[in-house]
């Protein structure tokens, strides 16, 4: 009987890697595994820093991220497949949940047999939810940026992530648990930068006078999410998947 229940399942495993993943974070910054490095250059009265990681980034950020970004992708090819039996139709190995860039390539997917068996109006709700109607700023979707990490962390290598730190504004420091973390206020997501520099600080009396507030992560050092901490990316995209993406697709299981 078609249902929902194997998709959710992938999505719960993806939040299971993310969760490991917070928890080695979490080891990794109590190890103080950064430090700001003042600029050689700077001016006598003045101070101009560089964050620097204090050694290589461990592999298994990447493994771990990896691992629940091919969960969410699978997802969605588990959703065809069950749309499909959902219309009392036979799923094939040409089934899957096609991410586009385009309209010609959405077009194309469906003509190479993608959604066969799909109702019209499931079929309606796919493409509804493709990246290509953000126009030039399809790669910003949250589908298209799944995909593509998907892709290089199945077909090139273990995904590329960097320690860095930006500047935070004092209000979205908060306390949880006796520990100083982030909070995403609503609007554009803070990203990192590994080249950014922090100053010029003034210096009084021997002493650099730091007006801000400085907060290091793991973000993604390629792909579309580069620059943007990866826990805080993954929960937000498993989120989007569970809440928002499958909803959408409940009434064709009833």
């Amino acid at each position: 009987m078609a249902s929902l229940n194997s998709v959710q399942l992938k999505v719960f495993r993806a939040t299971q890697h993310i969760e490991s993943l917070k928890s080695e974070l979490q080891g990794y910054f109590q190890s103080n595994p950064g430090k700001m490095v003042r600029e050689p250059h700077s001016r006598e009265d003045e101070a101009i820093f560089r964050f620097i990681p204090n050694g290589p980034m461990p592999a298994r950020f990447g493994l771990i991220i990896g691992d629940a970004l091919q969960n969410l992708r699978s997802s969605l090819d588990y959703l065809v497949w069950e749309l499909v039996l959902a219309a009392n139709g036979q799923p094939n190995e040409k089934n899957m949940f096609p991410i586009c860039s385009t309209v010609e390539f959405f077009n194309a997917q469906v003509k190479r047999h993608r959604l066969d068996g799909v109702s019209s109006d499931a079929v309606a709700e796919i493409q509804s939810l493709q990246p290509y109607h953000l126009g030039q700023d399809f790669a910003k979707g949250i589908l298209w940026a799944v995909d593509e990490l998907t892709d290089m962390n199945k077909h090139r290598r273990i995904l590329l992530t960097n320690l860095m730190a930006t500047t935070v504004a004092r209000e979205n420091f908060v306390v949880q648990d006796g520990e100083v973390w982030v909070h995403h206020p609503a609007g554009p997501v803070q990203v990192f930068d590994s080249n950014t520099q922090f100053g010029p600080f003034p210096i009084i009396d021997g002493k650099v006078k730091v007006d801000t507030q400085i907060a290091a992560g793991i973000a993604f050092d390629e792909g579309p999410a580069k620059g943007m901490e990866i826990s805080f990316c993954a929960g937000y995209w498993t989120y989007y998947i569970l809440e928002t993406l499958l909803p959408r697709f409940q009434k064709f299981f009833l």
